[in-house]
């Protein structure tokens, strides 16, 4: 076995264990703050990077009503049938809607912009179907806020976690105690990717807008800090 596979192979096993105590994902609470409205709300600059991170060649959503799962996968480079390892974010419907989708709407269309700079870009994506493509090896998490960026045609999401335990004891008027945010992921993709993910997000966002209690993503899913 190369050192380099021996390599990879530990970069992706590593996804699989928790941070521990000390590391640069420590659970943190100083981005967590409460609106006037009693809203939850995170400073977004206060937020320290995931220390796990993942390379991406394709991005995309699957939704069923009551479940959102985003997939990140990396291509096998030696056989194109196969993805060498698969990543998949659970994420609640209510938090879609209310901070993944609602706070990207300039960052997503400042991206296709840029994209339509780049008309050959991303041609061979569509050649590959990656859904339905079988994975070497694969891992889950469960994600209920992010932070996106791009610098020319690098893009990156960074996932992270508040507990749903100490939502709830929010939500009951139990104190915010339980609110600390904990970094998940990161997860590097090309511009390309990441304008197309959001854009395969409209149709699902949408579905969702309409079956959802109203206000109930202002309750349950955490919102961005406006300074």
């Amino acid at each position: 076995m190369s050192n380099k596979l021996r390599q990879q192979q530990r970069a992706l096993a590593r996804m699989d264990k928790r941070p521990a105590a000390g590391s640069l994902a420590q659970i943190v609470d100083d981005p967590v703050g409460i609106g006037p409205d009693r809203t939850i709300t995170i400073d977004m600059a206060k937020l320290p990077p995931p220390s796990n991170a993942y390379d991406a060649d394709f991005a995309w959503i699957e939704h069923k009503p009551g479940d959102v799962r985003l997939f990140f996968a990396k291509r096998n480079r030696d056989d194109p049938k196969r993805l060498r390892t698969r990543l998949e974010l659970r994420y609640p419907p209510e938090s879609l809607l209310g901070h993944f989708w609602r706070n990207s709407r300039e960052f997503h269309e400042r991206m296709k912009a840029f994209t339509q700079q780049w008309p050959q870009a991303g041609g061979e994506r569509d050649k590959f179907q990656p859904e339905q493509m079988p994975a070497d090896k694969e891992h889950s998490e469960w994600s209920n806020f992010e932070m996106m960026a791009h610098a020319g045609t690098e893009a990156l999401i960074d996932f992270y976690t508040l507990p749903v335990s100490g939502i709830a004891m929010f939500v009951k008027g139990q104190g915010s105690s339980g609110l600390k945010m904990t970094p998940i992921v990161r997860v590097q993709l090309s511009v390309f990717e990441l304008n197309r993910l959001l854009d395969s997000m409209e149709p699902i966002v949408d579905e969702i807008r309409r079956n959802l209690p109203e206000g109930f993503e202002r309750t349950f899913a955490p919102q961005e800090k406006q300074s």
